[in-house]
């Protein structure tokens, strides 16, 4: 059985993130421009990375914006990123770091969580609606890069 552990990221993962966020997102950010934004987030109080790890290195990540929304009267909780390395995929990686997001999303009230992916991803919209996410509204973005 593979073997791995949940814990929130902190400063000294940021640079053995740099690999994975590439892999996930290839070509859209300079690894420069990773570093900063994320040793900035990790400051933030409304903003939580969760890693698992395996034997020392980093198999997958998650991450969790909270929103204080005044029209809903709460907290909203929203998930920005969820991936697994490949050769980690099937092992349960992802359906554990959607569940610790799942558990401090109920631990600190929030009334809803969101989470976009695209419209052909069946694997992740299989393993969101295991985790009883439903699809609810539409996203709609523009780009601006």
């Amino acid at each position: 059985m593979f073997h791995f552990e949940i814990r929130r990221a902190n400063e000294n993962d940021v640079s053995r993130l740099m690999s994975l966020a590439e892999e996930f997102m290839r070509g859209t950010a300079t690894d420069e421009e990773r570093l900063s934004i994320l040793k900035s987030v990790l400051k933030d109080p409304n903003y939580e990375l969760w890693i698992a790890e395996a034997n020392g290195e980093i198999v997958g990540f998650i991450d969790l914006w909270i929103i204080h929304d005044f029209c809903h009267g709460g907290r909203l909780t929203y998930i920005q990123n969820l991936y697994a390395a490949p050769k980690y995929r099937r092992l349960g990686v992802g359906s554990r770091l959607l569940q610790k997001i799942v558990e401090r999303s109920e631990e600190m009230g929030a009334l809803e969580i969101h989470v976009v992916t695209e419209f052909d991803n069946e694997p992740a919209i299989r393993l969101y609606k295991k985790h009883g996410l439903t699809k609810e509204s539409l996203q709609l973005e523009k780009e601006f890069k």
